[in-house]
């Protein structure tokens, strides 16, 4: 089945348009709220609370993200205080990375604004149409990984 879609349509999608429509209500609302993280630190910070006390490594597999990228991550949310660095007990030249109550705080917080946001984003669609839509999007997201 081949896609049809108009030109503007594939243009909104290669230009950024349409991530920008999804993203600057979101950064607004964190404007609002006195929220000053990136969706990558929250990614950090999400990944700790479903498995705290991990080590860098472990972070970059669940994030998909290299080292590099997630030293700096790591190191911008230590600075907030969101995060901290605990040398290993078994290994000392490793540090496992753990969540502080203000990075818990922080997590809850932005979770509630990207809720709020997709409550409201989507409203008046129906449940179905909102699992068909995921379904979609998950092929989709599926088959242009294999594209490499």
């Amino acid at each position: 089945m081949e896609a049809i879609l108009e030109y503007e349509d594939v243009l909104s999608v290669l230009s950024g348009k349409m991530v920008d429509k999804i993203k600057r209500p979101v950064y607004k609302a964190f404007a609002r709220e006195c929220v000053a993280i990136s969706s990558e630190q929250y990614a950090i910070l999400a990944c700790l609370i479903r498995q705290n006390m991990v080590t860098q490594q472990t972070l970059c597999g669940l994030t998909r993200k290299d080292k590099p990228n997630v030293t700096r991550l790591i190191d911008r949310l230590e600075h907030k205080r969101l995060v901290q660095r605990i040398t290993d007990a078994e290994d000392k030249r490793k540090k496992r990375i753990c969540i502080t109550d203000q990075g818990v705080h922080m997590y809850e917080k932005v979770t509630r604004i990207v809720g709020d946001m997709l409550n409201h984003a989507t409203r008046n669609i129906e449940e179905g149409q909102m699992a068909v839509f995921q379904n979609v999007l998950r092929h989709m997201i599926n088959n242009l990984s294999m594209v490499v």
